[in-house]
């Protein structure tokens, strides 16, 4: 499974058809009892995030890099690093067939990796790419998740896109497992008129983080600040 994943990763950077790369910059208040928190004030958080599709599917990967001058929760550290890379391989273009039916645009086999400072997880499951009303994107992707810190699991993961109106659009995703819930929705103005920089470059806008650990009742509920530059 392993091997899969990173050949697929392979086949991504050789045969790219479309990419966008982006940088982030966050700023919340994340005082609370998860390990997502900080032990006192606010976090910064930069990450990057990098899609991009080739002939036999697609792959998305983003490195969260945050810092908390009082010192992240459960930790003496200030800064942590944070990442994870998700190709997918279309069972459509493999298979030479079409899945296509109804709201059903595509399938997939779906792959994950995520890394943190002690903590690894493989993730692996099928997925596919939905016409919804109103969204731009929407995806989902089920997986079964092994871990080297907690029991293993299954994950569903949601991602999407919404345009509002002239200028503003909702982006997020959501990931909900049997211990877990972690949502992030953004919602962003962009600054092309005002900047005169090309549409969908520069953006300003907040992002609601909302987490749930099932075991320990625990809760995160931030909305950041954040400014978004699209490569």
């Amino acid at each position: 499974m392993k091997k899969l994943a990173l050949s697929s990763t392979l086949l991504a950077t050789a045969l790219s058809a479309f990419s966008t790369t982006n940088i982030q910059y966050l700023y919340g208040d994340f005082e609370g009892q998860t390990f997502l928190d900080t032990q006192n004030g606010a976090k910064q958080t930069v990450t990057a995030e990098h899609y991009r599709t080739f002939e036999y599917g697609d792959l998305f990967m983003f490195a969260d890099f945050a810092y908390a001058h009082d010192g992240l929760q459960f930790t003496n550290k200030k800064n942590d690093l944070y990442g994870e890379l998700s190709p997918r391989l279309s069972l459509d273009k493999i298979g030479g067939f079409s899945s296509s039916m109804g709201i059903l645009k595509e399938s997939y086999a779906a792959f994950q990796y995520n890394r943190g400072d002690k903590y690894h997880a493989w993730l692996y499951g099928v997925g596919c790419d939905l016409a919804l009303p109103g969204f731009s994107v929407f995806g989902v992707n089920l997986y079964r998740k092994i871990q080297n810190i907690g029991d293993n699991t299954y994950q569903l993961s949601l991602n999407y896109t919404l345009p509002v109106r002239d200028g503003w659009h909702i982006e997020g995703f959501t990931d909900w497992t049997t211990r877990d819930f972690l949502s992030q929705n953004q919602l962003l103005f962009d600054l092309s008129p005002i900047t005169g920089v090309k549409a969908g470059k520069l953006e300003i806008g907040t992002e609601w983080h909302y987490y749930h650990e099932n075991s320990y009742h625990t809760d995160n509920d931030v909305f950041q600040a954040m400014l978004k530059y699209t490569f």
